[in-house]
């Protein structure tokens, strides 16, 4: 998309990757020639061949980051050219009709929005959590969503907040939740279960409650942090990016 002109441009869809090269290709074909967004793609210090593929993707634009959801985020969010931001998972498929839920917020002051949440993987744990999603409460919030924010609100609550290395989402929209009312769209995003089947189902929808449990009582980034690499000990990289917080 680099070049096009931005007289029309509203929306700037930005997309945090981190090897997931198998996954790029079906992300990327949802997405239209169209000149009223663009598709900002930052990558996190990929080994697995994305950023070579992203780099020959000519109808995006993309950017390389310090790896970190919040950090690729709002690395994304600097580089964006749209007034509205709308931020989504790389292994997420839009609804059909995404287009038209979007451009219906588009111009609304101090809103943010969402869409609901599907599975690609049926468990009655799994079906419950979808089902959550239609509340507009930051106990059914999650990232796997999506999120559509306008610049200046973004900006306005300081954007992600790099010291949460899980849980971003969340805090981000505990703190949008005080200047702008959530929509919640009524169409489904379906979200990728494979972190879900990888550590298991239940157990893994058992942490993830207390995650948030922990996130609502108002626990620090690093106990968070501690929490999750605990959990779902496969992250030596999570563990790093804690110590490198509790230095500074």
């Amino acid at each position: 998309m680099t070049g096009r002109s931005t007289n029309n441009l509203q929306l700037s869809i930005i997309v945090p990757v981190w090897n997931e090269r198998p996954n790029l290709p079906r992300f990327l074909s949802q997405f239209d020639r169209c000149d009223w967004y663009e598709l900002v793609v930052v990558d996190g210090g990929s080994t697995d061949g994305s950023q070579s593929y992203l780099e020959q993707q000519k109808e995006i634009r993309y950017y390389t980051s310090e790896k970190g959801r919040a950090n690729q985020m709002n690395h994304g969010a600097a580089k964006a050219r749209g007034p509205w931001l709308l931020f989504l998972h790389v292994d997420s498929k839009l609804p059909s009709t995404w287009q038209t839920l979007v451009q219906s917020c588009l111009g609304q002051q101090q809103v943010i929005a969402c869409f609901r949440l599907r599975f690609d993987h049926d468990h009655p744990l799994l079906r419950l959590a979808a089902y959550g999603s239609r509340w507009p409460s930051l106990w059914f919030r999650g990232g796997d969503q999506g999120l559509l924010v306008r610049q200046c609100d973004f900006t306005a609550v300081g954007g992600y907040d790099p010291n949460f290395v899980v849980c971003e989402d969340l805090e981000i929209i505990r703190r949008l939740f005080q200047v702008c009312t959530l929509v919640v769209w009524p169409a489904a995003l379906m979200s990728s279960a494979r972190k879900f089947v990888k550590h298991g189902i239940v157990y893994t929808h058992f942490h993830f409650r207390i995650l948030h449990a922990l996130h609502y009582l108002g626990c620090s980034p690093s106990l968070l942090s501690r929490y999750y690499s605990r959990r779902f000990g496969n992250s030596q990289s999570i563990a790093n990016q804690i110590i490198r917080r509790e230095n500074c």
